[in-house]
């Protein structure tokens, strides 16, 4: 044991649901490889010895996990969400002196919004995300190293916050790795390694301790000999940018998932026992004497069962009448898993749905998305600044504005022609504008001058069919020439 494995009391309470968005968020190979944890064998495999590894117990309870499906809505509910809140570009305003970090803000050479995705992603899935800032050991600007909830396991933040950085004394971090020649050269070796953000005596120091090796001296890293007051570390949630542990977005959609594995788990072991009948021989008794070459009961098409004159067979089953309730819950609980706003399970493509009834929808569904990318590049702009503020850039300088228009826009073709129509008829709208609209529905790459100049180019080539819902405004829009001097040679 050494000094930097302690965990905070409230890292303590979170760490379950961590674990449980990273087993749902993994998929279903994760989730069963816990067994117990997420699906409970049912009493007869208990008695039966599933929990000591002891069949038939354990064969019974391996072929439930087997036979049970785990639906991957945690995955897909991040992915989409954050394709959402990326849907358009967020905007990134750096200092000069940073504009390095817009292609690599990390050392493995992520670019800003790629880090900013990943944010994102990581708040969604467990409410926190830790940002570092490091400096390199040659030339280079500072960069970030990026923690993950569970990897943020102790802190102090204590200190008043106003008029700093931010209020932390400490900051420790865990990681999971591995290292090759411990045991042999070729051998990997799993490893804990831990690193302490510290403030000692107004300047941020930092050191680790790794398993199986001697904690390193602290010091103060330094970028062009310039230090820090303050721990270059940033902890954004999903509401706040404060160190207490907050409200995990998914793991409804987490809890959700596991209920239907559980269903699934139910619905098809009671499916396997209705198909699986048990023969049932009467007249034979267990204490009657076999004979030595009598070979065990079977049942088909191809086997043979010799009864006495007084014995009967016949087969009894389980009742299957249950099966319509548990499909129905297991309706509701997709239902339930969609309402949390994972994703739209139910195929909606053929109702019809007006615009503006649509983004009321997503709307309702994506205030919590709102809030997540809003604290998000909050975060990620007090990183920025306190990494302006260790190359001596101005911090104020840092601006980040995200997406926050989640809803896809159903600008058609037609609704393009009817303000067309409208604006022959006095409608105060520029074309500019209604240019602008097309572009951004991607119905035209070009900017708005180069669009005149090639409407201006098919009328010059007499392809007028093209031009004819539009000419009233392409006369309107284009440059008049210069009258023709009747007595100038033409």
């Amino acid at each position: 044991m050494g000094l930097l494995d302690k965990t905070h009391p409230q890292y303590d309470g979170m760490k379950p649901d961590y674990d449980q968005m990273r087993d749902t968020y993994a998929g279903s190979r994760a989730v069963k490889h816990r067994e117990e944890i997420y699906l409970a064998p049912t009493r007869s495999m208990i008695l039966d010895g599933a929990l000591n590894d002891i069949d038939p117990g354990k064969t019974a309870y391996q072929s439930y996990i087997d036979r049970a499906i785990f639906p991957d809505l945690v995955a897909n509910a991040a992915r989409t969400l954050t394709g959402l809140a990326f849907k358009d570009r967020s905007v990134y305003e750096l200092p000069r002196a940073l504009e390095e970090l817009y292609d690599s803000a990390t050392l493995d050479g992520e670019s800003l919004e790629t880090l900013h995705r990943r944010i994102i992603e990581q708040i969604l899935l467990y409410g926190r995300f830790g940002l570092a800032v490091d400096v390199p050991d040659g030339e280079g600007l500072p960069y970030f190293v990026s923690y993950g909830a569970r990897s943020i396991i102790n802190w102090d933040d204590m200190m008043p916050a106003r008029g700093r950085q931010n209020p932390y004394t400490f900051v420790v971090t865990a990681e999971e790795t591995f290292r090759r020649g411990v045991n042999g050269d070729y051998e990997w070796t799993p490893i804990n390694r831990y690193r302490a953000f510290e403030l000692v005596d107004g300047v941020y120091q930092t050191w680790t301790e790794e398993d199986m090796q001697p904690p390193t001296e602290a010091f103060a890293p330094e970028y062009r000999g310039r230090t820090l007051d303050f721990v270059p570390f940033t902890i954004i949630g999903s509401q706040d940018l404060v160190a207490a542990p907050g409200p995990i977005p998914l793991l409804g959609i987490s809890d959700s998932a596991l209920a239907i594995y559980r269903g699934e788990a139910d619905l098809r072991q009671t499916l396997h026992n209705v198909g699986q009948d048990t023969l049932v021989l009467i007249g034979v008794g267990d204490d009657t004497e076999a004979d030595e070459d009598q070979q065990p009961v079977r049942v088909g098409s191809t086997a043979v069962i010799k009864l006495g004159a007084d014995g009967d067979a016949k087969y009894i089953g389980v009742n299957g009448d249950g099966l319509t309730e548990q499909r129905l819950v297991l309706q509701n609980d997709y239902k339930n898993a969609a309402s949390e706003g994972s994703r739209l399970l139910e195929n909606t493509a053929a109702q019809a749905e007006s615009g503006e009834a649509l983004k009321v929808r997503i709307a309702a569904k994506t205030t919590t998305l709102t809030t997540v990318a809003l604290t998000a590049a909050a975060g990620l702009t007090q990183a920025l600044r306190q990494v302006a503020i260790w190359v001596g850039a101005n911090p104020n300088e840092v601006k980040i504005v995200p997406n926050l228009d989640f809803a896809e826009d159903t600008f058609t073709a037609q609704q393009a022609l009817n303000l067309m129509q409208a604006k022959r008829e006095g409608l105060p709208l520029s074309a500019l504008t209604i240019h602008t609209k097309m572009r951004d529905q991607d119905y035209t790459d070009l900017t708005f001058e180069d669009e005149i100049a090639q409407l201006q180019l098919e009328k010059d080539l007499g392809i007028t069919d093209l031009l004819t819902p539009v000419n009233p405004v392409l006369e309107n829009l284009a440059v008049e020439e210069p009258p023709i001097d009747p007595d100038s040679e033409q």
